[in-house]
């Protein structure tokens, strides 16, 4: 399968680019700074970002043949690593990046995304522990909640096919088996977390078969 990836550099993209090539994929990533990812047989870098419209078209033109999924593991670049730093990125960076991959997905012929996101955004706010609620309203965490709403709101109303799986608290570690939570996230603790690498599985595997599109699967491990 041909596969275009937007935030390859990140950790968990990196994570993604390793599971997809792993299972005999085509990747092509999106990166600014191409110096970020090693070169990997099966992997295409281009430079740009998806902020650009015109970038994102390079990412479908690089072959000949587009690519069949986009898999998206951008977030909103803050100051450092802590999930309270200052969001230093515009604040519907998410947003537009995805609007203008579904724009280019159209007219290429390219029909599905998965995006991740994380517990907390759309309708499973409700089921977020309260004491995480008061903490993301209170805090920098709230402007990438923001974001995350509006690019469900981007990506539904597109008008193509969509995964937005919703990770409980990343943390480090080896893969694990996942549970698949399809209401909501009801009934994830406070202390619900799921690491990395198990995530990154889940997401190629949501790449791969249709058993979730049109949904927004929260994950736990």
């Amino acid at each position: 399968m041909r596969v275009l990836i937007i935030g390859g550099s990140g950790r968990t993209g990196k994570l993604a680019i390793e599971e997809l090539l792993s299972r005999g994929h085509t990747v092509t990533a999106l990166v600014r700074t191409p110096t970020t990812l090693k070169a990997k047989p099966g992997l295409t870098i281009v430079q740009g970002t998806p902020l650009k419209r015109i970038d994102v078209t390079n990412a479908f033109k690089i072959h000949s043949e587009a690519p069949e999924v986009v898999l998206v593991t951008l977030s909103a670049p803050r100051e450092n690593d802590s999930p309270f730093a200052k969001v230093i990125s515009p604040r519907r960076m998410m947003a537009d990046s995805n609007a203008n991959v579904t724009t280019v997905m159209k007219e290429n012929g390219s029909c599905k995304i998965v995006v991740m996101q994380a517990l907390g955004v759309g309708n499973s706010w409700g089921n977020l522990n309260w004491a995480m609620q008061l903490l993301m309203k209170k805090s920098n965490m709230i402007y990438q909640y923001d974001d995350h709403n509006l690019v469900a709101q981007e990506v539904s109303d597109a008008g193509v096919s969509y995964v937005f799986v919703r990770p409980a608290r990343l943390e480090e570690g080896a893969p694990k088996p996942v549970k698949v939570n399809l209401e909501d996230g009801r009934g994830v603790g406070m202390m619900g977390s799921i690491t990395r690498e198990s995530v990154a599985r889940w997401l190629v595997t949501a790449v791969e078969n249709n058993t979730w599109d049109g949904q927004a699967p929260v994950l736990t491990n």
